[in-house]
């Protein structure tokens, strides 16, 4: 029973997120047709960035070395992984280097239609929500978001400054 309540549990989880991925493309849309891609493009960079600062609570506390415990703080959560499947290359005292596998954004684009190039705009905008958190939390990151052709999804490399 509580196996079944986990799994009911991700999948809302999961479905949240694919959700949030649409939200994206209708808030978008909407800004382009009103103000053009370039003004839609940029809006959609500053409000996702904005809400990402408004998760970096906690995160704090891992600074200025322990990516181990940011690890499991950023990169497994929410659910220790399942969601994002990082495939974690380097955690020392300098840095984080995580790519993730999944992405229950990525595959809500994919499953509403986007084509490729529009599914690399969309995850180049969602990446702010990190570029946003994880600079709010006081971690520099750089990330290469997935293109057309590429397995998986974005590849972060989190330091400090």
């Amino acid at each position: 029973m509580q196996e079944l309540n986990a799994t009911k549990m991700w999948s809302a989880l999961n479905d949240a997120n694919k959700a949030r991925a649409r939200v994206y493309v209708e808030f978008f849309r909407s800004i382009e047709r009103r103000f053009g891609r370039d003004a839609a493009i940029e809006v959609t960079r500053e409000a996702v960035y904005n809400w990402g600062r408004t998760l970096a609570s906690g995160l704090e506390q891992h600074l200025p070395s322990d990516f181990q415990g940011l690890c499991g703080s950023f990169a497994f959560a929410p659910d220790e992984g399942r969601m994002f499947s990082p495939d974690v290359s380097n955690c020392s005292d300098q840095r984080l280097v995580v790519q993730f596998r999944t992405c229950p954004l990525k595959s809500g684009w994919i499953e509403a239609g986007l084509s490729d190039e529009e599914v690399a705009l969309f995850c180049s905008m969602a990446a702010c929500a990190d570029y946003g958190t994880l600079e709010a939390a006081g971690f520099k990151v750089d990330i290469e978001t997935w293109q057309p052709g590429q397995e998986g999804c974005c590849n972060l490399c989190i330091t400090t400054p």
